[in-house]
């Protein structure tokens, strides 16, 4: 009887294919690599707007009912100036520069506003926004709270 001799080994075209899905996965790992960083840099932007918003009205909330005034915002340094942007609404756009966490300073483009509303007799309503610029669309953060005359 004849032993048949087998070849071990790889035949070109199975060589060929997984050259060819080697970079196929190669190609397909590196086009994700630019969405993945916008999707980063967005999510970045959006953090730092809502820990500003969120540093800003908690500052303003520990203030008091009493002392939710332009004049009071001024001097603790919550708000630009008593000039009012909007209707009961105050610019803080640059108002905490020294630390280095103004919206100017750490956003692009960025703004923000301070809103307070009278809601009821003892109840009034804060609002803040935090505006900036994300490839060259306008974005923004709110948030609001209560505070009331206790």
């Amino acid at each position: 009887m004849k032993k048949s001799r087998t070849l071990k080994g790889f035949s070109l075209i199975e060589l060929l294919y997984a050259v060819f899905l080697t970079g196929l996965c190669a190609v397909l790992l590196a086009a994700t690599i630019p969405m993945a960083t916008g999707s980063r840099e967005k999510a970045d932007l959006y953090n730092k707007a809502t820990s500003l918003a969120q540093k800003q009205i908690e500052a303003v909330r520990g203030l008091g009912y009493a002392n939710l005034t332009p004049a009071q915002l001024v001097s603790y340094g919550l708000i630009d100036s008593t000039a009012t942007v909007a209707a009961n609404t105050y610019s803080f756009t640059n108002s905490d520069s020294a630390a280095n966490d103004a919206p100017a300073n750490v956003l692009p483009s960025g703004t923000g506003t301070v809103r307070i509303e009278q809601v009821e007799l003892d109840l009034r309503r804060v609002t803040i926004t935090v505006n900036f610029s994300l490839r060259g669309e306008n974005r923004s953060i709110q948030v609001a709270t209560l505070v009331a005359n206790l």
